[in-house]
């Protein structure tokens, strides 16, 4: 699709590259391991190089249920450092990334008082493999933990149990069985795709000396050299990193494949990977019954679900299956109706119509290689897998197996640790307490937000209501998006008011954006929120044309393509089916 996308600031890095051929490390993958890790070593100095063969966080790291959380099921599995750290980054997070990660109160409706004990205890000590149910002791259980483990650094309230009474007032369509509920906080994330971006652009801004490409596919050479292949012009460079990081998730085996290794055991299977599919559902009854909570819930089988409102609709997941080949991945029709027919389960007076599924997405979770019968009971812990050097190199190839997004912060700090160490190199400060992007000096209160909002609004000579909008959508980088759309004639795009066209453009032209598909599914929320219509997506097909020098035939060949793909793999039937009749009415 990006065929002829080259601009100047690809030009640039790519000529940077090409006078880099010995970097500190070489990062394989921009997913958010990826991307974290590449921080890492940036900050502590390293000259390091993140590629990835598709877009930035365009992978797992784009298709998670939008949670950031302690995990409150893996305590089953007697993962309680797991979820200790979890907590300890999701707290990380609510600070350092208040633009994005926002708390969460999150109810769970309880059908039985004492389901689960006996199994839980066996699945503890590895005597079942049984899938779970939960009664209202288990889940108590849990709660206490989970309040345990954040009592140090206590950033939200405890954990709350309400009887039948309480919980029919509070959540009036829970199904009839609901004997009682608990509430207890954890968090969202807005956008992950931004954040994943934003820590990129930091980064580079920190350390010059790094470098990050996207669509850059890099293979192994048989000589301790790494091809890097720019998947949009075909040109080739050759490189010879003193360190590899392989952090391409459910593609890892896949990466190891395309690398060469001296020992023929490196070859052996590290990811065993889950689809996880998840619907965007427009229904306006489903949206009020919830309100401001994430319902958490067992369905029929004992997997547990989640729902939450999220960008003016109401995400419901996920699914859990096991795949060989992370690529191409879809929400079937099949997955489809599993899910609601679980939402069924728990509001069963609550009707879904087909065409109320706005959007849907899949992912592969990068779980390690297990041979567990219930894919819930794989870990999602996270460890640094070392293959030993190429074939022909002495260039070491470390991998990042396994982790869950709220912890990629720790896991690309362990393994920057490790190879910081092998470079006679060290870590100076910790992004614990590091600020991203938009989150850095972020109003706190509502006084620090309206002094914040009219020092903006004069600096940019921007409305009060549209750098509210700014704020909300870029946290303090809003005024850099102000300050852009200021000195040009600027107007809303068609059916997606509060996107502006020179806010568009800017994307466009300085967040490494490469396609169409980039800026509408990862550096905006117009394709998953159901905002993007085909008017939308002529608006902005006819920015990149402006920018990149399109003629009309190729740009009805992005739009086309973009269409095409945004219908297969994301549910948006609707754009292809208006643009037919809006073709159709031009010709009649």
């Amino acid at each position: 699709m990006a065929h002829n996308s080259r601009h100047m600031e690809r030009e640039q890095i790519w000529e940077r590259l090409k006078q880099n051929t010995t970097p500190d490390v070489l990062v394989i993958g921009a997913g958010i391991n990826g991307i974290s890790v590449f921080r890492e070593l940036g900050l502590a100095g390293a000259n390091v190089i993140l590629v990835d063969a598709a877009d930035y966080c365009s992978g797992a790291s784009a298709a998670l249920s939008r949670m950031v959380h302690g995990g409150l099921r893996y305590l089953e599995n007697g993962e309680f450092r797991l979820v200790q750290e979890s907590l300890m980054e999701r707290n990380a997070l609510l600070a350092n990334a208040p633009h994005y990660v926002k708390p969460l109160p999150t109810s769970i409706p309880i059908s039985s008082y004492f389901d689960g004990i006996i199994g839980s205890t066996l699945r503890f000590f590895r005597l079942s493999q049984s899938q779970p149910r939960r009664g209202a002791l288990m889940i108590k259980a849990g709660l206490t933990f989970y309040d345990l483990f954040t009592r140090r650094n206590k950033v939200m309230p405890s954990h709350q149990f309400f009887g039948k009474k309480a919980t029919k007032h509070k959540f009036p369509q829970y199904r009839p069985q609901t004997l009682c509920s608990a509430t207890y906080y954890d968090a969202s994330v807005t956008q992950p795709e931004r954040l994943g971006f934003e820590i990129i652009e930091q980064t580079l801004a920190e350390n010059p000396a790094s470098l990050a490409l996207n669509y850059i596919r890099a293979t192994g050479k048989g000589d301790g050299e790494i091809l890097l292949n720019d998947e949009l012009s075909g040109e080739q460079i050759t490189i010879e990193p003193k360190t590899i990081i392989n952090a391409t998730g459910a593609w890892i085996d896949f990466t190891n494949d395309a690398l060469t290794y001296a020992a023929t055991s490196a070859k052996k299977r590290l990811i065993g990977g889950t689809k996880g599919s998840h619907l965007m559902i427009d229904n306006e009854e489903l949206c009020e019954a919830i309100g401001d909570h994430m319902v958490y819930f067992e369905n029929e089988e004992g997997r547990v679900c989640i729902l939450f409102n999220y960008q003016g609709l109401v995400l419901v997941g996920s699914t859990d299956i096991r795949v060989e080949n992370p690529s191409g991945m879809i929400c079937t029709q099949e997955e489809q109706d599993y899910i609601l027919k679980s939402l069924e389960g728990i509001f069963p007076s609550i009707k879904i119509l087909p065409n109320q599924v706005r959007f849907t997405f899949a992912g592969v979770r990068p779980l390690p290689h297990s041979n567990s019968v219930i894919n819930g009971q794989i870990s999602r812990d996270h460890s640094c897998v070392d293959l030993g050097p190429l074939a022909g190199g002495s260039a070491p190839v470390r991998c990042m197996v396994g982790g869950k997004w709220t912890t990629f912060r720790a896991f690309g700090e362990q393994v920057a640790d490790a190879v910081l160490t092998d470079l006679g190199m060290k870590r100076t400060h910790s992004t614990l307490v590091t600020p991203i992007g938009g989150g850095t000096a972020y109003p706190q209160s509502e006084s620090q937000e309206k002094r914040w909002l009219q020092s903006a609004m004069t600096e940019t000579g921007t409305s009060e209501q549209r750098m509210r909008t700014l704020l909300e959508r870029y946290g303090t980088k809003a005024r850099e998006i102000a300050f852009a759309c200021s000195n040009l004639q600027d107007e809303p795009l068609a059916d997606a008011e509060s996107y502006t066209h020179a806010e568009i453009a800017h994307l466009v032209e300085v967040e490494h954006t490469c396609n169409i598909l980039d800026l509408v599914l990862r550096r905006t929320t117009l394709a998953i929120s159901g905002t993007l219509t085909t008017n939308t997506l002529e608006d902005i097909s006819r920015i990149f044309a402006r920018l990149r020098g399109w003629d009309e035939s190729l740009r009805q060949d992005h739009t086309t393509e973009t269409r095409n793909y945004l219908s297969a793999y994301h549910g948006m039937k609707q754009l292809i089916e208006d643009h037919i009749e809006m073709e159709t009415s031009h010709v009649s």
